[in-house]
Order: C-alpha cells, then structure tokens, then sequence
C-alpha cells in the first residue's frame, strides 16, 4: 500500500472536514497503520462521540479497529480494556471542555492535553493492562477507580 495523501492531517486539524477526511481514511484502511497515531486514534474516537450516542460510539470504535488491523494484516491489534477506558474518558473530557468550540478546535485542544498525559497507567498495573484477559474484555481498573 502507498503512503497516504500529505494533505491527510493525523493532528493540528484546520477544519472539520479535515477530521472527516482522517475518519474516512481510517474506516477505509487507506492510512497506513503506521501513520495511524495514538492521536489518530483520539481525533477519531472523539469525532465518532460527537456525531453518536456514547454506546454507539464505542461499539463503531471496536468494529472498525478490528476492521482495520485486520486490512493491515496486524494481528492482536485489538484490546477491549483500553478501548473501552479510552472512550469513555473522551466522553467525559469531550462533553467537560470547550464545549462550544467547533469539532476540529475540541480535537486538537484535547488531543494536545491528553497525549502528554498517562491515564492508562494511573489506573491500571501493568500487569494487569498487558493481560490476555484485559485485551478479550472489559476489565475494570486496579489502582484509581474511574470517576465516570
């Protein structure tokens, strides 16, 4: 597969369409995988909790990443936990901040924070996150309790 279109912003959006433009690519499997950052990741997810309700948003967020890990031939991609804990973090930060920013602007404010940020581990060992159990499903925190 060819490297993706340079106009294709994984952060730093200028528009909304420049997020549907990383969605679509995303749900077509045409950005490499390689290129499909851990903001890549939040500016997607926080485009599908804008635009569905937040169950439907997580179950379009499993299906599609199992869909492209799948395309790219990476195996063992998926892990409920931390899809889940990151979804429903977004949720939370999403509809706390900046509420009355467009999309794109709520995006990259969040994306800046939260990707300096190490929520996983201030909730979850290592040991634990790294588990079989915790990537087949939903395993609740064992350090901090989720708040929301």
């Amino acid at each position: 597969m060819g490297r993706c279109d340079r106009s294709l912003r994984t952060r730093g959006f200028a528009s909304n369409s420049e997020v549907a433009t990383l969605v679509s690519a995303f749900e077509n499997a045409t950005i490499p995988a390689s290129e499909f950052t851990h903001a890549a990741h939040i500016a997607v997810a926080l485009s599908y909790l804008d635009s569905f309700p937040p169950e439907q948003a997580l179950e379009l967020m499993r299906e599609k990443i199992r869909a492209f890990a799948a395309h790219h031939g990476v195996g063992n991609l998926y892990h409920e936990t931390l899809t889940t804990f990151w979804m429903r973090l977004l949720e939370h930060v999403a509809n706390t901040s900046e509420v009355d920013l467009p999309l794109w602007r709520r995006i990259n404010l969040i994306v800046e924070d939260w990707t300096k940020r190490r929520p996983v581990e201030a909730h979850y060992s290592r040991e634990l996150i790294r588990s079989q159990a915790a990537r087949d499903k939903w395993v609740p925190p064992d350090r901090l309790p989720i708040p929301f």
